[in-house]
């Protein structure tokens, strides 16, 4: 037994300390208690591992997966649209253009074209361009085609005095031999307004 007041070594029974002369009690050598802490209170509403507020819980994957195939699916959406309006053609919806018929002059009356008439009517848009062509032979007068005599004549320029209109694309100067026919064409723009007349065409 030790002694609770100077800490001596006494025989086990002994009632008073043989260095100190203290009472020797039964509690003096009882081991204290061991004493465990008590578990810390839980963190009060809003605070989290990291303090106030802390992370918001993890989306679960199947909701991660959910908005990427969203993402993507309206990425592809936009993308679609964007080459989709790049690539489409213009639109042909704009005002009426009615060629009435056609008319050819020539001052020097380039293969017997000055007076000819063409008096088909073609339909177009505004600003939308579009192919003609017309089968010349030598010396045709008042008829553009089907015609063919045997003097030989050539075409040098091919142009336009209607307000708005050019011509483009001519295959000039274009030779055509005795007794032989050949294709005039060339690519009529009209105007970017409404029209309605004769185009005439000048040939030198």
């Amino acid at each position: 037994m030790f002694c609770s007041h100077c800490g001596g070594s006494n025989p086990d029974g002994a009632v008073f300390c043989q260095y100190c002369g203290s009472s020797l009690t039964p509690s003096s050598s009882a081991p204290l208690p061991s004493m465990t802490p008590p578990p810390p209170p839980p963190p009060p509403p809003g605070w989290g591992p990291r303090g106030p507020g802390g992370p918001p819980p993890r989306r679960s994957s199947a909701g991660r997966t959910l908005l990427t195939i969203i993402v993507v699916f309206v990425v592809i959406l936009l993308v679609f649209g964007v080459i989709s309006y790049l690539l489409a053609p213009a639109s042909s919806s704009g005002p009426a253009v009615t060629i009435t018929g056609v008319n050819f002059t020539s001052p020097d009356n380039a293969c017997g074209l000055n007076g000819a008439i063409d008096p088909s009517w073609y339909n177009t848009s505004a600003g939308q361009s579009f192919p003609l062509s017309y089968d010349i032979s030598g010396n045709v007068t008042g008829n553009v085609s089907g015609v063919n005599t045997t003097a030989p004549c050539e075409i040098y320029t091919l142009t336009t005095t209607t307000p708005g209109f050019n011509i483009t694309d001519a295959n000039v100067p274009l030779y055509i031999a005795a007794n032989t026919t050949q294709i005039l064409g060339f690519t009529v723009n009209p105007p970017n307004a409404a029209f309605s007349g004769v185009l005439t065409l000048v040939l030198t």
